[in-house]
Formats: structure tokens, C-alpha cells, sequence
């Protein structure tokens, strides 16, 4: 039985640095673009249709939302880069609160990476990996959305080959909301920061 069978429940939501709470269980960070599903995947990972609210609109996760699941690890759900239409002041804050989160938070063990496994990586992606490398942050690749793609083989070994020659060696998983596919891969690869 995993951790994610347990009670998933919203703790709470920081718009600015000084409302970051501070908790002491490991933590568990979900980055990505705007509308990547970052919601979507968490509610599927913690088996819950409406833990992390969904929208189709980018840009409407404009805070840090914690979630504490079974007592057990935190997820933090962070507002998406890239596109959202929102005015240019709050993409500067967001990135202000997304940056400082990323270096400073000492219990933060994991930082999924979501890309669109019909978009693969973009120059964004690898910018967010350029940073999280040198904070010196462990990170793997969650690519969501992959039953709209044909070939996954194809898309994990050009990913992978990409990463290589830029000198990353992490985990890949591919993963579907509507699905569940990689659900199960997701939750034992959060788990194992625990041991």
C-alpha cells in the first residue's frame, strides 16, 4: 500500500516569499508551462477529481499550492512559465516567488519537470533545467498528456539523447491524466525520497 492511498488535502497557498509556510516533511515540487497539467496529474497521482483545481485557461495557478498527503509528504504546485495572459507585473512576481522557492527551500527533495509530450523540450524546459542544476536540485522529467502522441519510443529516446549531450542523467516518466498511465511510476518515484 503507498502513501497516496492516505488523505490528500490542501494545506495551503503563497502568493508572496513571506507567506511560504514552512514544514518539515519532505517536499515534492511540480514545474512546468502554463496548461502543461500540472493540477491534473497531481489530483491523478493522489488518486482526488478535485484537489488542485483544474482550468483550461494558462496561468490560473498564480500562486504556490501545498498539498499534505497522508501526513507522510508535501507536493507544492507552482505557477506555470511561459505563456499565461496575465500582465507582465505578475509574471515578474511569480518568477520572484518560483526562484526563491527553487534555491532556498531546505526540506524540497524532488522537482518534477512537466513537459507536454506533444510540444517535447523546449528552450524554456531547458532553462528551468540550466537553473535547477546549478541549485544543485534533484530533478526528473514527467511528460504529460502522452496518449496524444503515437509514438512515446521515439519521444523518450530523442529526450533522452538531448539531455545527454547537455550533460543530464535523470529519470524520465511519461504520463496521462485521462489515463492514469504513469500514475503508479509517479507515486513510487515520490516515495522513494522518503528512504
Amino acid at each position: 500500500m503507498t502513501i497516496f492511498s492516505g488523505q490528500a488535502v490542501f494545506t495551503a497557498g503563497a502568493a508572496e516569499i513571506d507567506r511560504i509556510p514552512q514544514y518539515f516533511l519532505p517536499e515534492v515540487a511540480f514545474i512546468g508551462k502554463s496548461n502543461v497539467g500540472k493540477s491534473s496529474l497531481i489530483n491523478a497521482v493522489c488518486n482526488h477529481h478535485n484537489l488542485a483545481k483544474v482550468s483550461k485557461t494558462p496561468g490560473r495557478t498564480q500562486q504556490i499550492n501545498f498539498f499534505t498527503v497522508a501526513n507522510k509528504i508535501i507536493l507544492a504546485d507552482l505557477p506555470g512559465y511561459g505563456f499565461a495572459d496575465v500582465p507582465d507585473y505578475k509574471h515578474q512576481e511569480w518568477e520572484k516567488l518560483i526562484l526563491y522557492y527553487l534555491k532556498n527551500r531546505y526540506n524540497l527533495k524532488l522537482i518534477n519537470v512537466l513537459i507536454d509530450a506533444r510540444r517535447n523540450i523546449k528552450s524554456h524546459d531547458l532553462e528551468i533545467l540550466s537553473l535547477l542544476s546549478s541549485y544543485n536540485r534533484h530533478f526528473q522529467i514527467v511528460f504529460t498528456k502522452i496518449d496524444k502522441i503515437s509514438d512515446k519510443t521515439e519521444l523518450l529516446n530523442s529526450s533522452k539523447n538531448l539531455l545527454a549531450s547537455l550533460g543530464y542523467s535523470c529519470n524520465l516518466i511519461t504520463t496521462s491524466s485521462r489515463s492514469r498511465e504513469g500514475a503508479k511510476e509517479l507515486q513510487f518515484s515520490l516515495e522513494r525520497i522518503r528512504s
